[in-house]
Order: structure tokens, then sequence, then C-alpha cells
């Protein structure tokens, strides 16, 4: 149960650090591959910038989503742990109570037992006593 709890809480934390390792968006990406030559491109298109500037926030919706689909995911995780925790605990204090009840009663019977040994050793003492005084 352990290892399971562990390996899922290392998954989604795994998952949470890609995807801040692979979030787009960052602000010193070129936005035009194709210019190997670093000089000014003579043909500006100001709509196709517009489309750029719309894509780089679509991208940054989708990696913002991402990442409140992994906080989601390790709150549910993490609720999921917790009441799994509140009913090992509650088993465990039933299996504690059936320990200590069957601790105590284990104590009463071994006080029991060498009561009755002591009785018996006294019976026969008694007995061999009445043998040695009979004869």
């Amino acid at each position: 149960m352990n290892l399971k709890n562990t390996c899922l809480l290392t998954a989604v934390g795994m998952l949470m650090a890609s995807g801040c390792a692979f979030a787009d968006g960052n602000a010193f990406t070129p936005l035009n591959f194709d210019d190997t030559a670093y000089s000014v491109p003579k043909n500006t298109n100001v709509k196709a910038v517009n489309n750029v500037a719309d894509t780089a926030n679509q991208t940054q919706a989708i990696g913002n989503q991402d990442l409140q689909t992994a906080i989601s995911k390790i709150d549910t995780a993490l609720d999921d742990i917790k009441n799994e925790q509140n009913t090992c605990k509650a088993k465990f204090a039933e299996i504690d109570n059936q320990y200590k009840f069957v601790k105590n009663e284990r104590r009463n019977m071994k006080k029991t037992i060498r009561a009755n040994e002591r009785r018996i050793r006294a019976l026969t003492k008694a007995k061999t006593n009445l043998g040695k005084n009979v004869l």
C-alpha cells in the first residue's frame, strides 16, 4: 500500500516538474525562426505578429490548464491518501483495543492458572503430610 502511494506521488511530482520544464511561452524565444541573417525582414505583416501572439496566448492557456489539472490530481491523491490514513487509523484503534482486551484476558487467565497450581501444590502437600501421619 505504501509503495503504491509513493509511486503515485512520485509520478504526479514528475508530471508537475515536466510541465514546468517544458512550458511554452518563454519570453526569450525568438518569434521568427527563419531569420538566420539577423537582419530586419523586408516584409512585415502585422497580422502575422498578432497571430503569433494569439497562438502564444493559447499555448500559455493550455500550459496553465495542464498545471491546473496536475494540481487537481495532486489534491485528489491527497484526499485519497488522507481517507486511507483515516481508515488505517480506525483499523489500528480496533486492533489495538482487541490486543489490549486479549492481553488483559491472558493476564487474568495466567493469574487463575497460578492460583490453581498453588492450590494443587497445597493439596498434594497436605495429602503427603496426612499419609506420613497415618503411618
